[in-house]
């Protein structure tokens, strides 16, 4: 409906326009004048462009998209001004780290990682790079058992230990365990050692000079059986004796006399 009333506006522009087109010749002829030659002028036509019935589609939700900015990676590229040591490897600093610590870490000191990265404080940001002398490599040592003079002919035995069979053959327990190439002074029965090529000691009981050892008698009584003989014993009987009175003295109170003041007159001239 909405293209066919455009439709119809569109005629109905175009044919306003062929009146007004003609209205203006026909005043145009009526006040024509021979004497001048009006010129021609061509009046634009408008146009309506082409009505197209296209198909509308509903509105679609369109989907949400999280844009997530990309971290740029840090490229380990030494500062020109400062240039780490030639051999040094680069280094992440970790929470906790101080140069005391980061130095002992690579078998360096303090000072010198300090002036290798151009540090003026000890002051070690987490996460960021500083160049540290490469680890160095741990040397295998490889023991060979054996020794010159020491024969490879001695079979542990129950209770051995490395303490005591050195001492049989006139050496230490931490030679012993050199030679033979053990970690630990544990050995088991059956094993071979390594000993001296010398004659065994066997060790003596030599007594102290001034002390002689008696065997001291045992004392050992027979034990007898002695039979007492019965006695019968007649306990004592409590018997009551009479009391005799006792005479008492009895106090008699004596009479005695006392002088006592008497009063004299006298008589005075």
């Amino acid at each position: 409906m909405r293209a066919l009333r455009d439709i119809g506006n569109a005629f109905a522009v175009a044919l306003l326009s062929i009146g007004l087109m003609i209205g203006a010749l026909s005043i145009s002829l009526v006040s024509f004048i021979p004497e001048e030659a009006p010129t021609p002028t061509q009046d634009l036509i408008y146009s309506p462009p082409p009505v197209t019935a296209t198909n509308t589609l509903p509105p679609t939700q369109e989907p949400l998209v999280t844009l997530t900015a990309v971290q740029p990676t840090e490229t380990l590229v030494p500062p020109t001004s400062c240039p780490p040591p030639a051999g040094w490897i680069p280094y992440t600093i970790q929470y906790g780290d101080t140069p005391d610590s980061v130095a002992a870490k690579f078998n360096t000191n303090a000072l010198s990682l300090k002036g290798g990265n151009c540090l003026v404080t000890n002051e070690l940001i987490p996460g960021k790079i500083v160049y540290v002398p490469p680890a160095p490599t741990s040397t295998t040592v490889v023991c060979n058992p054996g020794a010159s003079g020491w024969v490879y002919n001695y079979t542990v035995r129950h209770g051995d230990t490395l303490f005591n069979i050195a001492s049989r053959y006139g050496t230490t327990a931490g030679l012993l365990r050199m030679v033979n190439c053990h970690p630990s002074d544990l050995i088991y029965e059956g094993n071979v050692l390594w000993v001296p090529n010398v004659p065994t000691i066997t060790p003596t009981f030599t007594p102290l000079p001034g002390v002689t050892y008696t065997a001291a008698p045992s004392l050992t009584q027979p034990f007898t059986q002695t039979v007492l003989p019965f006695t019968l014993t007649v306990p004592a009987t409590q018997t009551s004796i009479p009391s005799t009175p006792t005479p008492t003295s009895t106090v008699t109170p004596i009479p005695t006399e006392t002088a006592s003041p008497t009063a004299f007159f006298t008589s005075t001239p």
